[in-house]
């Protein structure tokens, strides 16, 4: 187990994240833990939930070497399959941006029952492919081919299924269709280098589709022009 400061994640991206009503992407993930004694976040960069508790309740586990490495509550390196968590010892767990990327997610499932206390709550936040709004429609086509490239797409729109396949009685699954700014060109070029590494997009997104997305995206810029990033949360008890 070791510090982990690695340069990019989710939290920066997911903190511009608004939806049409103003509401952060954010706060919105962390609501459903506000009563929970002791959080543990387990996501890419480890960073998402960093503000949203006070100091001491909540700890972030950086399971894929990347995140913010700014200032802030220490996060820690982790294995998703092999948490560095005492059994029965957290009560809120939040798995944010990893389920559709994981190799095994049967033995990720089976870490969460055993660290989470009886129950506990845990809240699951995801990617969703499934269109919406109208901004979702209309850049439906431009990012079919960045949607196939996910590990498990079972993971996305399906992951209640999982969840209930894996003994967690789902209590709530909620789609909020979030957007991100692209005012310009250069904002639209940025934000593609930027959404595979957050895991908004799959990791291994191959660079000619990656190219064809950000192409896509620097032709829809413009001033109060957004890219939708829809998510879904899920929320389950142990």
């Amino acid at each position: 187990m070791s510090i982990a400061t690695p340069p990019t994640g989710p939290g920066p991206l997911l903190a511009l994240a608004t939806d049409r009503a103003g509401r952060r992407a954010v706060p919105w993930l962390a609501a459903p833990l506000r009563t929970a004694e002791r959080v543990v976040e387990i996501s890419p960069g480890g960073d998402v939930l960093a503000g949203e508790f006070a100091p001491g309740r909540w700890t972030g586990l950086a399971v894929d070497g990347s995140g913010s490495g700014g200032p802030g509550p220490v996060r820690v390196r982790a294995d998703a399959g092999e948490l560095p968590l005492r059994s029965r010892s957290v009560d809120g767990l939040a798995l944010l941006l990893v389920l559709p990327t994981l190799p095994d997610v049967d033995a990720v499932f089976a870490e969460l029952r055993r660290v989470l206390r009886p129950g506990g709550m845990l809240v699951v936040g995801v990617p969703s492919v499934a269109g919406g709004s109208w901004a979702e429609r209309s850049t439906a086509r431009l990012l079919r081919p960045v949607h196939r490239a996910w590990p498990h797409r079972s993971a996305l729109d399906s992951a209640g299924w999982l969840l209930a396949a894996a003994d967690f009685a789902v209590m709530g699954d909620d789609r909020v269709g979030f957007t991100l700014p692209i005012p310009d060109a250069d904002a639209a070029l940025a934000l593609a280098e930027r959404l595979a590494p957050a895991r908004l997009w799959p990791p291994a997104l191959p660079e000619d589709v990656r190219a064809g997305a950000a192409a896509g995206l620097v032709g829809r810029a413009g001033p109060e022009q957004v890219l939708p990033v829809p998510m879904r949360r899920l929320v389950a008890r142990r």
